[in-house]
């Protein structure tokens, strides 16, 4: 069970919040190893912090901030499991036991393919538009297949958009978990200025990944059932 499935966690510029992601993290028992990816941060205190506090962590640190995508794509390369668990690097009330759930479930199913972990108690998630599924940073899937969607062309923004994608077309089973984490908002990070440009930045991805018709299918029609 425990060589089943691997997490990577990419972060920017996130300080304590990854700190306290990560120290919650390692409470997970059935994670094999835990990847986390700087992907540039400006602050280098952070990532010090990490290979100092963590040292049973594999850290990561990219010269230069390439985005999201990239950053997972970096982490994805000390992956030796089936499966990976993709986390964001500012959640707040991280439950272990939720997230020990999730891993049985898909490490004991052959036929699910992958689990998007629903951020079903957080206000600052759209569910009434499904981001809190189709936009989710939150997923585990089988390693072969992330890698696969890394053959595809997309941008930072685009990364579970361009997951999403795949297994519409590949016809994959995939299904939704409730998960009680918290984001926050990107205005709360980063102030009005860059947390809107941000925002829309990050609309712009969504959006224009083989246009606008992609994003409203998956919206209408991605992952609308709950893992069995």
């Amino acid at each position: 069970m425990k060589d089943s499935c691997d997490c990577i966690i990419p972060f920017y510029n996130e300080g304590s919040r990854v700190l306290h992601v990560v120290e919650s993290v390692l409470k997970v028992n059935s994670l094999s190893k835990i990847i986390v990816v700087d992907d540039g941060s400006t602050d280098r205190k952070t990532y010090r912090e990490l290979k100092a506090k963590f040292p049973q962590v594999t850290s990561v640190r990219l010269n230069t901030n390439i985005g999201k995508a990239d950053a997972v794509k970096e982490g994805l390369k000390y992956v030796n499991t089936s499966h990976v668990l993709l986390l964001d690097g500012d959640l707040t009330n991280i439950k272990t036991d939720e997230l020990e759930k999730a891993i049985l479930k898909i490490s004991n199913n052959l036929h699910i393919d992958m689990i998007i972990l629903r951020r079903v108690d957080d206000i600052t998630s759209n569910a009434w538009a499904r981001q809190d599924i189709v936009t989710s940073g939150q997923r585990i899937l089988r390693s072969f297949d992330l890698r696969k969607v890394f053959q595809r062309d997309f941008s930072c923004y685009q990364l579970e958009v361009a997951i999403n994608a795949y297994m519409m077309k590949q016809k994959k089973n995939v299904y939704w978990m409730p998960l009680s984490i918290h984001g926050p908002l990107r205005i709360q990070k980063w102030g009005w200025k860059d947390g809107l440009r941000q925002v829309c930045s990050a609309a712009r991805g969504y959006f224009t990944y083989h246009l606008v018709g992609q994003f409203f299918w998956q919206t209408l029609f991605f992952c609308k059932v709950e893992a069995p």
